[in-house]
């Protein structure tokens, strides 16, 4: 499989990439090369739109060790709005779907200024591009879901639209992998959740001809994202509801391999991918256990319950968003804090991260916004002589 069509990290757990080396071993002397190196983190907010509190974007800066938790609003002056839903970098552009505004958000990487706003009802129509989820990127475009049952691709320069895809009804989650087991055509798979409603379905854009084939496995019935090793998926569902909504039931991460559908992860409710490994978290609406974790390995199959320890003066009290830093495999979870009144998780005061090692050890935490709900990376890089 190619590796530009896995939406899994490419980069080893707790390894080094070299990228390119700059010298010349010919020459003698010491060698300089370059290699990745992790700058930091966004955390997108989804704020609460019961208590009227806006969205907003956190940067962790791991040089400093310091969260500069509404990068934004401190940069341009002005709020995300409300139920800002994904952050992705691609390039030196930071891209936030605002759901709740309708609009793409595009900013410098390197200083958070803003460098466009992109409308997704101005593209796509008021009902086409209502309610945008979800984003990826893949060779100089952007992939975004819509309510409206669409995924549009934009061009990264002039932010113009370059494709509409109809697909399922809600789409959630995309991600890039392969058309077929036998082909490496890049394709982008779609979550459609189906509000819940139980008739979720997986749709397939084929980009090279642009065909789009949505199908249904008698097991998922509310996928919200989608990870894609090749043609082989990987799913999490978020289940059902008991008939008075107090309980989320049977949720977890499924695996497709053609038209065979296996439960891989029982009781999850949230993952990350990197590498060969998936990680979880299991705190369904409702449950009373408290939250757990666990780790799958695609190579092999193997399941195993992943134990976090050394936290317990800043424990975890409800997981919101989890990512794994493939550069050193350490380990991010967001989490809503505790309500002092009630003892119950917030939903209307500040979040925090809490970085553990590949060992599930607490290293740190920093605080971010409203129910943070997305982490994701920001990338450098750095020479170094061997």
């Amino acid at each position: 499989m190619k590796k530009n069509l896995l939406s899994f990290a490419v980069m080893a757990m707790g390894a080094t990439l070299l990228t390119g080396c700059l010298g010349d071993d010919s020459k003698g002397g010491d060698t300089p090369a370059e290699i990745v190196v992790t700058k930091g983190a966004f955390v997108i907010n989804n704020g609460s739109s019961y208590q009227s509190i806006d969205g907003s974007l956190t940067y962790l800066d791991f040089s400093t060790n310091t969260a500069k938790t509404d990068v934004y609003k401190d940069v341009n002056r002005k709020s995300l709005g409300g139920t800002p839903n994904d952050v992705m970098v691609y390039g030196q552009k930071v891209y936030i779907v605002g759901s709740d505004e309708n609009t793409i958000f595009v900013l410098d990487v390197r200083n958070f200024k803003e460098l466009a706003e992109v409308s997704t009802t101005d593209l796509l129509g008021d009902a086409d591009g209502n309610t945008p989820r979800r984003i990826a990127a893949y060779e100089d475009k952007v992939y975004f879901t819509t309510y409206g049952g669409y995924v549009a691709a934009i061009d990264t320069i002039s932010f113009s639209l370059k494709a509409k895809y109809k697909v399922g009804s809600y789409p959630e989650g995309l991600a890039l992998g392969a058309s077929s087991s036998s082909s490496t055509s890049p394709a982008v798979y779609v979550a459609n959740s189906d509000w819940g409603m139980g008739n979720g379905s997986i749709s397939c854009i084929d980009l090279a001809s642009g065909s789009v084939t949505e199908s249904k496995y008698d097991k998922v019935k509310n996928p919200q994202e989608v990870a894609a090793a090749g043609s082989t998926l990987y799913v999490l569902d978020y289940g059902h509801y008991n008939e008075d909504y107090t309980q989320q039931l049977d949720a977890g991460v499924y695996m497709i391999s053609g038209s065979n559908t296996s439960l891989v992860v029982p009781n999850a409710t949230g993952m990350a991918a990197a590498g060969y490994t998936i990680y979880t978290f299991n705190d369904p609406w409702g449950g009373t256990t408290g939250p757990s974790y666990s780790i799958y390995n695609i190579e092999y199959g193997a399941l195993s319950t992943l134990s976090l320890y050394g936290d317990s003066s800043h424990p975890i009290i409800a997981p919101a968003a989890i990512a794994i830093d493939p550069n050193t495999g350490y380990i991010y979870i967001a989490s809503r804090s505790k309500d002092p009144d009630t003892g119950y998780p917030s939903y209307a005061l500040p979040g925090f991260v809490n970085a553990y090692n590949s060992n599930g050890q607490y290293v740190g935490s920093f605080d971010t916004g409203v129910e943070p709900h997305k982490i994701e990376f920001s990338y450098g890089t750095a020479k170094i002589v061997y």
